[in-house]
C-alpha cells in the first residue's frame, strides 16, 4: 500500500510505478486537496477511522491530517465537532460539558481502541445503519454542516438521508439544552454491532405540572422517530397514569410498525424499544 502526503499539483506531476493489485491512498491536509481528489480521481474511497471497512479501495484519501476535520469549538448554548474528532477526544471532554446522552452513548461504543480510531463522521455516515449515536444525536436536534468545492449545506440531523455524491461531512453541531430527564440506553451485545445492536434516547422537560418539551429516538437496524408522536405527548398531564402510559405505548407500537419492515430481529427490537419507552415513560409518574 502506498501513502502519499504532496500536494495534488506535486502527485500529478509525479510519475508512480505501481505493483499490481496495489493500493493508494492520499492523506489529504486541506479540504481543498480532498476536493480536488474527489473531482479527478473515479469511486476515491473518504477514509477516517476505517473501523467500518472490510477492504480498502485501489484509491482512497484519509481525513485524519484535516485540522478543520479536528476542530472542537463550545459556545454557550452548543458545541461543535469536526467528523473526524475521535470517539476517545469527544469522551475526554467529560460528561459536565456534554449532554448526558451523548456522554453515555460514547463512553458505550467499543473498545479503548476503538474509540482511539472511531469518529464522530464515521459513526454518522455509515450505510445501511443507523450506529449509536444516531439515537442521541436525533433527539438533541443536532445539525450537519456538509460541504463540496462550491457549496456548504446545513442540514437538521432528522432531515439527513445520507451525504451527497461529491460532497463531505465537515462538522456536526449540538445543541446543549438543559432537560430534565435524560435516558440513554443500548441494547445488543456489548463491544460490538449486530442486527440486533440499537441505541435508545429519551429527553423531557416539564412545566406547570405538564410535559413541556419530549424528543424520543431509537436507532439501528429498525428506527423511530416521529415529532407527530412528540407533539401529540406535549401538554400532557403529571404524573403520567398507567392508562396513559398504555395508550402511548400502543401508538407507538403502531408507528414503529409502519416505519420499519418488520423481520424476527425487528420483533425482538420493537419489544425492546417499547420496554424501553415504557420504562421511561414510569419516571414521569
Amino acid at each position: 500500500m502506498e501513502f502519499f502526503m504532496q500536494s495534488p499539483q506535486s502527485m500529478q506531476e509525479r510519475k508512480k510505478t505501481q505493483m499490481p493489485k496495489s493500493k493508494t491512498v492520499f492523506i489529504s491536509k486541506t479540504l481543498s486537496d480532498v476536493f480536488y481528489h474527489i473531482k479527478s480521481v473515479n469511486e476515491i474511497q473518504l477514509l477516517a477511522g476505517c473501523t467500518q471497512l472490510k477492504k480498502i479501495q485501489d484509491k482512497s484519501v484519509s481525513l485524519r491530517m484535516i485540522p478543520e476535520l479536528n476542530i472542537i469549538d463550545k459556545k454557550e448554548r452548543h458545541i461543535e465537532f469536526g467528523s473526524a474528532v475521535s470517539i476517545a477526544n469527544m469522551i475526554l471532554l467529560g460528561g459536565q460539558k456534554l449532554p448526558t446522552v451523548l456522554a453515555k452513548a460514547l463512553k458505550s461504543i467499543g473498545t479503548e481502541q476503538i474509540k482511539n480510531i472511531a469518529t464522530l463522521g464515521g459513526n454518522i455516515c455509515a450505510k445501511d445503519f443507523k450506529y449509536t449515536l444516531w439515537a442521541p444525536l436525533l433527539a438533541l436536534n443536532a445539525r450537519l454542516e456538509i460541504k463540496n468545492q462550491n457549496e456548504t449545506l446545513y442540514v437538521p440531523f432528522n432531515k439527513f438521508t445520507g451525504i451527497p455524491e461529491k460532497h463531505i461531512l465537515t462538522k456536526v453541531r449540538i445543541p446543549l439544552d438543559e432537560w430534565e430527564v435524560e435516558i440513554f440506553k443500548r441494547v445488543g451485545p456489548s463491544n460490538t454491532i449486530n442486527e440486533l445492536s440499537a441505541s435508545f434516547a429519551f429527553l423531557a422537560d416539564t412545566q406547570r405540572g405538564m410535559i413541556a418539551k419530549i424528543r424520543i429516538a431509537f436507532a439501528g437496524k429498525v428506527f423511530f422517530y416521529s415529532p407527530e408522536f412528540e407533539n401529540r405527548i406535549i401538554g400532557t398531564r403529571l404524573p403520567l397514569s398507567a392508562k396513559t402510559i398504555d395508550d402511548l405505548i400502543d401508538s407507538a407500537k403502531k408507528i414503529f410498525v409502519e416505519q420499519n419492515k418488520i423481520t424476527d430481529s425487528e420483533l425482538i427490537l420493537k419489544a425492546q424499544f417499547l420496554n424501553l419507552l415504557r420504562n421511561a415513560f414510569e419516571q414521569l409518574m
